[in-house]
């Protein structure tokens, strides 16, 4: 066998059109040789001689080679590569072709049925409750990558990306990506207490030198993201299940974020530019040393 051929990435690439080794072993060889005898066949592949005669019926069939009758013997040719690797492809084509017609006359007959479903549920649709941290996690992520403009933030505990700091990373370098884009992030952060101090601080550092636009007020009287003036993820009171730490409800609501824009932006006239927060904590550290 031409070695110049990597066997096995040719056996790989054959069988993902539907041919069987035994199959492009055989044609392979026809096509070094141009016509064999079975016997041939059988001496240059190691394939049985019984096996060869069934084979290259098959091989007739899907158009890969010719039978050719010299005499009282019979020779096997190839078809030149193009047309047999198309007569290969000819009826995938048709299969998918008729696939793509089934499917769309199926799409034509459970449409309406869908239609009718998503009547029933069209009123509740733009809401969406999260109670565990890490799925409040990801949807924060996925709200922030798909933030187009502008994304507001009322930051205070309890925070999602606890109790491991790699969750944090990941929002941080999520806003990051937007801000690139040229995105606009401001955040109103709640004053930390004083175990907080440290990591709240060196988390606003970080973000600002990134190109957030951040202030810091004393009390903050809700938990809420606004991004592009329309989706608001929002905290809810745990009253009902003190086992979990933080319930975030997402709403779909333009009217909704308006409103939530307005407080966010009251609120930020009366806070302190983040450096406050930094001066009162060294303050703090002065007068405990």
């Amino acid at each position: 066998m031409n070695q110049y051929v990597n066997d096995q990435d040719y056996n790989a690439l054959m069988q993902k059109l539907g041919v069987s080794e035994t199959e492009a072993k055989i044609y392979r060889a026809l096509l070094e040789r141009r016509e064999l005898s079975a016997l041939e066949i059988h001496e240059l592949t190691n394939v049985p001689r019984t096996k060869v005669y069934e084979v290259t019926q098959k091989m007739m069939l899907r158009g890969l080679c010719l039978e050719k009758q010299m005499g009282r013997k019979k020779k096997y040719q190839a078809v030149e590569p193009k047309r047999a690797l198309d007569n290969l492809v000819k009826p995938l084509e048709a299969q998918l072709h008729n696939q793509q017609e089934i499917a769309a006359n199926v799409t034509k007959m459970i449409d309406p049925i869908y239609n009718r479903g998503m009547k029933k549920v069209e009123n509740l649709e733009y809401i969406e409750i999260i109670h565990d941290r890490p799925s409040i996690h990801e949807r924060y992520v996925n709200l922030v990558r798909n933030t187009k403009k502008e994304l507001l933030g009322f930051v205070k505990p309890p925070f999602a990306h606890k109790p491991t700091r790699k969750k944090l990373i990941e929002q941080e370098n999520a806003e990051y990506d937007i801000l690139k884009k040229g995105v606009i992030i401001r955040v109103l952060y709640e004053f930390p207490d004083q175990v907080e101090m440290v990591e709240r601080l060196q988390h606003i550092k970080s973000v600002a030198k990134r190109g957030e636009r951040s202030r810091v007020i004393e009390h903050l009287p809700i938990k809420m993201y606004i991004f592009d003036k329309r989706y608001v993820l929002m905290a809810l009171a745990n009253s009902r299940d003190a086992a979990s730490a933080l319930t975030m409800v997402v709403i779909d609501h333009p009217g909704l974020a308006e409103a939530g824009s307005l407080l966010f932006h009251n609120l930020w006239e009366q806070a302190h530019d983040w450096q406050y927060l930094e001066s009162k904590f060294l303050k703090r550290s002065k007068k405990v040393t």
